[in-house]
């Protein structure tokens, strides 16, 4: 690791810990309404936040809840969530309950799409998976039968999660099952040439400045054999949580050209984030048009658009 690499590190985890940084943030009071390119034409819309890590602390609370209610605000039209892990901090019953408490009170974005993290699996996992699948199943209405990947379609649209099958500390752990049951979803939503999105928390190896951004932070022994079912297909694009680094160069990659397959790796919520911009409560939000996805930074957390390099993708369909 880069000698400037482990001080940026250094610094966002003291940061983290100040206390200072779980403080209640206001929606600006300002204009600041959510901008598509083409409203008229838009197929599908979503917002995308990684990495709540929510404490029991009422600001946490009232923090995420900014998600849905800059939504609601600022007239956007999500059609779903995308929450990559990390949903608690230590896994305890309490931080569930006051996640799940947020997002049944919201009543702005109805289609909720939730993986776990490894702060989600490390500890208790049986359990931690079993209450956040009921509550995946409650909300789409859907029958998890005890397995913690799903697939769900959207206007359309195939969203695919993937998740860990067994309590890891850092990585996942998925089964030939799984990795089946990713190609088989592939190859279904992609057959009329629609784009599909993958979410799981960890990245791929070597994506997003890994291994030097963090030694650990890559999915694991099946890394390989999921990005390579990926990249069989055409307009795939993977969402990770977990690196915590902001936006900044590494923030999405191509992972094959060829099949226009991408990977964004989302900026962590709740704490201060790495690298680039660091802004806590950011997030990004996917448009989807018959010849394009579109992808903007936000700062949810606040309502507010964020400038600088790196806060706007645009890739066309293939």
């Amino acid at each position: 690791m880069s000698a400037k690499i482990f001080v940026l590190k250094y610094i966002a985890q003291l940061k983290a810990m100040n206390p200072k940084y779980d403080k209640f943030y206001e929606l600006s009071s300002e204009k600041n309404p959510v901008i598509y390119q083409d409203r008229e034409n838009l197929r599908l819309s979503f917002a995308c936040i990684a990495d709540t890590h929510l404490p029991n602390r009422e600001s946490a609370s009232a923090n995420l809840m900014n998600v849905f209610d800059d939504a609601k605000k600022s007239g956007a039209c999500y059609d779903a969530l995308l929450m990559a892990g990390d949903i608690a901090d230590y896994g305890f019953k309490s931080e569930y309950k006051r996640f799940f408490d947020v997002l049944d009170k919201q009543k702005v974005i109805s289609n909720l799409l939730l993986t776990i993290g490894n702060h989600d699996a490390r500890a208790i996992f049986k359990r931690n998976s079993k209450i956040v699948m009921d509550k995946v199943d409650s909300y789409l209405g859907t029958d998890s039968k005890g397995k913690t990947y799903y697939s769900y379609d959207i206007n359309g649209y195939t969203f695919i999660v993937l998740c860990t099958e067994k309590r890891m500390l850092e990585k996942a752990s998925l089964t030939k099952a799984q990795i089946d049951f990713l190609d088989k979803e592939l190859a279904r939503g992609t057959k009329d040439g629609k784009p599909v999105f993958v979410m799981c928390h960890q990245a791929f190896k070597f994506t997003h400045g890994l291994p030097e951004v963090w030694k650990t932070g890559d999915m694991g022994e099946e890394s390989d054999e999921v990005r390579a079912v990926m990249e069989k297909y055409k307009n795939v694009f993977f969402i990770n949580g977990h690196l915590h680094g902001g936006i900044f160069e590494k923030t999405m990659e191509t992972l094959n050209e060829e099949n226009n397959v991408y990977s964004l790796s989302v900026p962590g919520y709740r704490k201060e984030n790495n690298f680039g911009i660091t802004d806590c409560g950011t997030g990004y939000y996917g448009e989807v048009y018959d010849d394009r996805v579109v992808f903007t930074a936000r700062k949810f957390i606040s309502g507010e658009y964020i400038e600088g390099d790196y806060t706007k993708f645009e890739i066309k369909l293939i």
